[in-house]
């Protein structure tokens, strides 16, 4: 074959990215605005980046990227990332009849990409060596250096589909299967594994509809006759599918979305629609090996539930359950599962945080108002950013008066945005670390890597989520529910509305997103109809983060904020909606739609929160 000589200016950056979120698959734009490369575009560049982070749906947007033309060169990574190559693979092997790009993907480790990082903004120049598949990558840059690699696209798959009974292979019964094989394979030899292991459920991320790439893509499995193998749970879909005209959603958006959603059920998936899959009855079990998509579900399962599942990328999720099998790698395996790195917040917590609680909360009503629960998603975002691709272990949230599992949901959710890993650790919390001698042993494996959490770093990490401050206090739309909200969080809303008998604001909508097993529950107890009758809009099948117009959104009008508690959506929601997001706790969100406005921290019990707002008004 000819050699393929590629030339262009590296875009670099140390700071991984979430595609879905962070880039606009319709002109390449880099969109999440605490990324270092906002503003830039990715398209025909050499993007060089440690890795992916957050989002599951982040091969979905290099697939559009690719279909649209809009997709980089090549990108150069320090650590594999099958979520990237996933997109990049399903379009090679879906869509090889049509005239598009695939970019050169490589992996080049830890010391060749610093090398990168010391060229920073160098024109860089790769070129792959003659030999039969373009496997073989050699990097040069400006001629100085020279760093040689592979193309992960390239790879040759030794894994072969063995039935766990006989022993014998596994012969596809269909051509959605073939194909289905094909694509865990490739992804499989990427992610470095060498055998295939049996799942006990999946949960599909891809039925958001973000284009036509994967509307395609998902119709033509159901015409290649697939068929999932295993209990199979959906994602939030793009939009209610009830009330989708009710709600004055866009007829072709709502048409393409619930096309989406129908194909997923005809390959034989649960009716489910919900990006908090461990709320539902069959949630997995400690040791389970699934396959979960949804960046937030895959941390919540294998940290809180002890299941074990990598973080499966959107496309990849539905041909591992319609095969029935996964690659044998990551955190499947226990020894994966260990923490490399150290990330203790005791001083923080002992130093800032239980003084103020201990004054502030002394009944009830005094725990709502303290905003405590605010601080699990900012913890949740600071921790996965500083984890820089490890696996933590948390040290000190054992000395909080207690940490609920919406807690642990939340921060989750938060984490997801900001680490690649799938996977942490919270000393006496999550099921694996509990207990001082494996603490000790946790401890010891990760060495000197030792993160000790600041005052400053959890400030930033408020402010940064809380990035629609100077823009006002003035609230149009309350967000709640990202993930689906749970039973407990409809019932602490309810409780919180009524402290007091003021109604909500006219001016202020108040919507929340949760699952239709949870409202079927939430109605027998009588939490729906308190929110409903105080003005609380319920959306079910769909989540905040496929929320993304008008009339749900608002209009991108300078004076049109949305409140949120979620650190996830405070995270994704600046890039996807071109609104401000103001962040604060599900009290202040209540007040907010009371009194139309985000009150300020100096209300009695909230006295901690002032650690960030005094640090706002010195800034």
């Amino acid at each position: 074959m000819v050699p393929i000589t590629i030339t262009g200016k590296a875009l670099y950056s140390d700071v991984g990215i979430s595609f879905w979120g962070g880039i606009d698959p319709l002109n390449g734009n880099v969109i999440d605005q605490t990324h270092p490369l906002h503003g830039k575009c990715i398209k025909d560049a050499i993007l060089c980046i440690p890795s992916g982070r957050g989002s599951c749906t982040g091969s979905q947007v290099m697939l559009e990227l690719c279909l649209n033309g809009n997709d980089p060169q090549a990108i150069i990574l320090r650590d594999v990332d099958a979520i990237l190559c996933t997109g990049a693979v399903i379009a090679e092997e879906f869509f090889s009849d049509e005239n598009i790009s695939i970019p050169i993907i490589c992996a080049i480790g830890e010391e060749s990409f610093s090398q990168l990082q010391q060229n920073g903004e160098e024109e860089v120049t790769i070129s792959i060596e003659s030999n039969q598949d373009n496997e073989d990558v050699v990097i040069r840059m400006n001629g100085k250096h020279e760093i040689c690699s592979r193309n992960l696209l390239a790879m040759k798959s030794i894994l072969s589909f063995i039935d766990g009974c006989d022993g014998e292979a596994q012969q596809p019964k269909s051509q959605a299967e073939k194909l289905a094989q094909r694509v865990v394979q490739r992804i499989g030899c990427i992610s470095g594994a060498t055998e295939l292991i049996p799942i006990t459920s999946a949960h599909i991320d891809a039925v958001t509809y973000i284009g036509q790439g994967g509307l395609r893509f998902a119709q033509r499995l159901v015409e290649l006759d697939g068929k999932v193998k295993v209990p199979t749970t959906l994602n939030s879909q793009s939009t209610d599918r009830r009330r989708w005209e009710q709600l004055g959603i866009d007829k072709t958006l709502a048409t393409n979305a619930n096309s989406v959603g129908d194909a997923y059920l005809e390959l034989g998936c649960a009716m489910s629609f919900t990006c908090a899959p461990y709320l539902l009855p069959n949630k997995p079990s400690k040791g389970d090996n699934i396959m979960w998509g949804e960046s937030n579900a895959v941390v919540f399962s294998n940290s809180v539930l002890g299941a074990r599942t990598e973080k499966y990328a959107d496309y990849f999720d539905i041909c591992a359950a319609v095969v029935g099998l996964v690659p044998n790698t990551g955190v499947h395996q226990t020894e994966n599962r260990k923490p490399s790195i150290v990330i203790d917040a005791t001083d923080f917590i002992e130093e800032h945080l239980l003084p103020q609680i201990h004054a502030d909360i002394v009944d009830e009503k005094c725990v709502y108002k303290s905003g405590i629960d605010l601080l699990f998603p900012a913890m949740g975002w600071l921790s996965g950013n500083l984890s820089d691709g490890r696996i933590p272990l948390i040290l000190g949230f054992d000395l909080l008066p207690s940490v609920s599992r919406d807690n642990l949901k939340a921060f989750c959710a938060a984490y997801g945005t900001t680490g690649s890993s799938p996977l942490f650790h919270m000393a006496n919390i999550t099921p694996e670390a509990m207990g001082d001698n494996v603490i000790n042993d946790m401890i010891q494996s990760c060495g000197d890597r030792r993160v000790q959490v600041s005052k400053e770093d959890v400030v930033e990490a408020y402010t940064t989520l809380d990035s629609g401050k100077q823009s006002g206090d003035d609230i149009s739309l309350v967000a709640l529910g990202n993930p689906h909200l749970s039973v407990g969080e409809m019932k602490d809303l309810v409780d919180i509305i009524s402290l007091d008998e003021r109604p909500k604001n006219e001016s202020v909508k108040v919507i929340a997103t949760l699952g239709r097993h949870i409202q079927s529950e939430a109605d027998l107890l009588g939490y729906t109809r308190s929110l409903e009758e105080f003005g609380v809009t319920l959306l079910n099948d769909t989540c905040w983060c496929m929320l993304l117009h008008p009339p749900i959104i608002p209009s991108t009008n300078p004076s049109a904020k949305i409140l949120t508690n979620s650190g996830k959506y405070a995270h994704y929601g600046p890039g996807l909606t071109n609104c401000n997001i103001r962040f604060g706790s599900m009290y202040q969100c209540i007040e907010a739609a009371k009194c139309g406005r985000m009150g300020s921290t100096k209300g009695a019990g909230m006295s901690w929160l002032r650690l960030f707002s005094t640090h706002t008004l010195m800034r």
